[in-house]
């Protein structure tokens, strides 16, 4: 077993004003634990964490999106899933071998936003590492403004484990 986890952090921004009673996000929301208890039930999931951007840069909880979407406001959230994993080949059997988590990527495909460049990013940290959701958005920024590195990078270019 390796002394590292691989992170991984996807960022779903919804096109157009965000409401919970969007088909899309009704759909979002009943997928994600379906995908994540399958992930476990696979053994390669170590971990998982769901939250919420808000655009004034606070980190939210899934229920701090409901009082967020209250406020009406025009500019849009950031929803957050972040999962450690026992290994690299385990994330990409997740992404795109997984028939649930495939399903959900091409229904929602068209609903989000990649206008501000990558919507996922994955590094490793030792094992026992809490990791937090804003660790996560600045490892984001880290990739998209500087590119891959072994400090934030994608699926297409991946870095081996430190170990």
């Amino acid at each position: 077993m390796s002394d590292h986890v691989l992170v991984h952090m996807n960022v779903v921004r919804p096109i157009g004003a965000f409401s919970a009673a969007h088909p899309n996000a009704i759909y979002f929301f009943q997928q994600l634990p379906k995908v994540f208890a399958q992930a476990r039930q696979d053994g390669d999931l170590l971990w998982h964490n769901h939250g919420v951007r808000a655009p004034d840069g606070q980190f939210l909880d899934m229920e701090g999106l409901l009082a967020y979407t209250a406020q009406k406001t025009e500019d849009n959230c950031h929803i957050m899933t972040m999962a450690g994993w026992k290994d690299v080949q385990a994330m990409h059997r997740f992404t795109y071998r997984e028939p649930l988590h495939i399903n959900g990527m091409k229904t929602l495909r068209d609903w989000v936003d990649r206008s501000e460049g990558p919507t996922m990013v994955m590094w490793w940290v030792p094992r026992g590492t809490r990791v937090s959701l804003d660790d996560a958005w600045k490892k984001l920024v880290l990739l998209r403004g500087d590119g891959p590195s072994p400090e934030a990078f994608s699926l297409q270019t991946r870095f081996p484990c430190p170990d």
